[in-house]
């Protein structure tokens, strides 16, 4: 069985910025949001898989 290439979103490196290049300068320093990101920074993520069948919404590639 022939598999498709996993659809990911197209990423233009020379399109400006809309946003500011971190979206924690927007929030203060204690705020949860903080805490939330370096929870799921934590988290091994290894044995998620993406979607390489080719169908449903593009994906992000992983960094």
């Amino acid at each position: 069985m022939k598999h498709m290439a996993a659809r990911f979103v197209p990423i233009d490196r020379d399109t400006p910025l809309l946003l500011p290049p971190n979206l924690r300068d927007w929030v203060p320093a204690d705020h949860l949001v903080h805490f939330i990101l370096d929870a799921v920074d934590a988290l091994d993520l290894r044995q998620v898989k993406g979607n390489t069948r080719g169908t449903g919404s593009q994906q992000y590639p992983a960094p």
